[in-house]
């Protein structure tokens, strides 16, 4: 499946390798008791051992860096994926890695309008949205497993998974930019300079980033002088003049009604009291007569 999916996505046909990747990952997808499993704890994706597994929910034990140990209990759609500790090729993050490449190209070449909803999220949002954010999950699951193959491994090849680790980085900063979110975008892309600094795709993804955030501040300076423009044409001419003194006019009329329709209001409001107290006396009234006819 994957040699497949590697042959579509040199042939840019990102649907159908997407597909294969896909599979590709399904068989190795079961997640056992006594197994390792990455999961979502605080939205980031960790390594957890699976204790004891209860229909849809997962005892499972998070490690910290620190060798401190967290038992839990999560339910099946925090599990994100099972590690395959018999991946000696590494092709569970190669697969990771191509089926977000094919999600990022397919965010950029899918110009279907309109939300979608997934199983389980309330959330909806457009198909690049969803393209992109799943994108940047897979880049996060293959950056997790890399690390952990490098340290549990009895004898990792270590180059090879720092440059799967860059090439996720590279990945996920593209979509972190397709979203917007600039800052996140560029601490990968860094990231990867700093490991290896004549990276072209992480130094041209840096350039590109910093090219959107000089437009941006651009535009927002444009769009201050306009404003400063506009208020200063509107207090300094005598049409900017005359529209203030129309709306000063105006507010005062508005509260002259206000006034007058609370002044309405109170003597509606004693005349009804009066009505009200004229009623009960000629009720008593009417009682007192009453009690004399029939004594």
């Amino acid at each position: 499946y994957k040699s497949r999916g590697d042959q579509l996505l040199r042939l840019n046909d990102y649907t159908c390798a997407a597909a294969y990747y896909e599979a590709a990952l399904s068989f190795i997808a079961n997640v056992s008791i006594g197994g390792t499993c990455i999961a979502r704890k605080n939205g980031d994706a960790v390594i957890a051992d699976v204790d004891c597994i209860d229909d849809d929910q997962y005892d499972v034990t998070f490690t910290s860096q620190n060798g401190e140990e967290e038992e839990t209990t999560i339910p099946l759609k925090d599990i994100l994926c099972s590690i395959w500790c018999k991946d000696e090729a590494y092709l569970q993050p190669r697969c990771l890695l191509n089926l977000s490449r094919c999600l990022v190209k397919l965010a950029e070449i899918d110009s279907t309008s309109g939300n979608v909803g997934c199983a389980g999220q309330r959330k909806r949002a457009t198909r690049q949205e969803k393209y992109r954010s799943s994108a940047v999950l897979g880049c996060s699951i293959t950056i997790t497993l890399c690390e952990h193959l490098k340290e549990s491994t009895a004898s990792p090849d270590v180059a090879l998974l720092d440059s799967l680790i860059g090439k996720a980085r590279v990945i996920r900063s593209r979509a972190f930019i397709g979203r917007n979110m600039l800052k996140n975008a560029m601490v990968d892309a860094k990231k990867v300079t700093t490991q290896d600094p004549d990276d072209k795709d992480a130094l041209k993804l840096v350039s590109e980033i910093k090219a959107i955030e000089a437009r941006s501040k651009l535009l927002d300076k444009k769009i201050s002088r306009e404003v400063c423009r506009w208020v200063k044409k509107a207090t300094t001419t005598s049409e900017g003049a005359a529209a203030i003194e129309r709306m000063d006019e105006e507010s005062s009329v508005s509260d002259s009604e206000t006034h007058i329709s609370e002044a309405e209001y109170q003597q509606s409001f004693v005349a009804w009291m009066c009505r009200k107290t004229f009623m009960e006396i000629g009720a008593v009234i009417a009682f007192v007569v009453a009690m004399w006819v029939i004594y």
